[in-house]
């Protein structure tokens, strides 16, 4: 499931790329239409890379749903929440260290686009051996909050775990949740106000 987020995450840079960069190589310099072949041959390396970004927010948007599948069903529930704190700049940190860097133009120049396919690939190894992933730009665009959450008499989750949630909780709230990664879990709320106990 963390790569999956972590592709998730990734797709506002593409689809930003892809608006940028919308662009091709019509004429010769002289003001001559190109052929089909001599467009191919002039636009390559924008249209692989527009093409790559689009494939890229399509799967982004088929691991969406299968995330909001995956979340809904096997969840555990019940505990007392005994500290809790949002992290309400998570997802607007990751968007501005994370993807407005990487946003270049001109990707029909060779070394414009080896550095970007470069960032990418580095930016993806760090978020997979880290986790800021859970700070999803599209989790936070679409409602989602993140939470430190330290659990009361939890014998799944010993210490400060990391919560990506459906709604705001509090201290009196019921949740369910599910693992996504090592102490980062998923969860949403059953009840609000009380709290009931009982084993996960």
């Amino acid at each position: 499931m963390k790569t999956k987020l972590i592709i998730l995450s990734l797709s506002p840079l593409c689809l930003l790329t892809l608006v940028m960069n919308l662009k091709f190589v019509c004429q010769t310099e002289d003001g001559q239409a190109l052929s089909r072949a001599q467009f191919i041959d002039e636009n390559v390396l924008i249209l692989f890379l527009l093409l790559a970004c689009l494939l890229w927010c399509l799967i982004s948007i088929f691991l969406y749903i299968y995330f909001k599948f995956m979340v809904s069903f096997g969840g555990k529930g019940g505990y007392t929440i005994s500290e809790i704190s949002e992290d309400k700049e998570a997802g607007l940190n990751f968007f501005l260290t994370l993807i407005l860097p990487l946003l270049i133009g001109d990707l029909n120049e060779w070394q414009n686009a080896a550095t970007f396919v470069l960032l990418f690939i580095i930016i993806f190894i760090l978020l997979m051996r880290t986790d800021l992933f859970y700070a999803n730009p599209v989790l936070t665009l679409l409602g989602y909050h993140v939470y430190k959450v330290t659990f009361k008499d939890n014998p799944n989750i010993i210490g400060q775990c990391t919560i990506v949630a459906t709604g705001e909780i509090n201290k009196k709230s019921t949740i369910e949740y599910k693992k996504i990664a090592e102490n980062v879990w998923f969860s949403k709320v059953i009840k609000q106000g009380g709290v009931k106990n009982a084993t996960a």
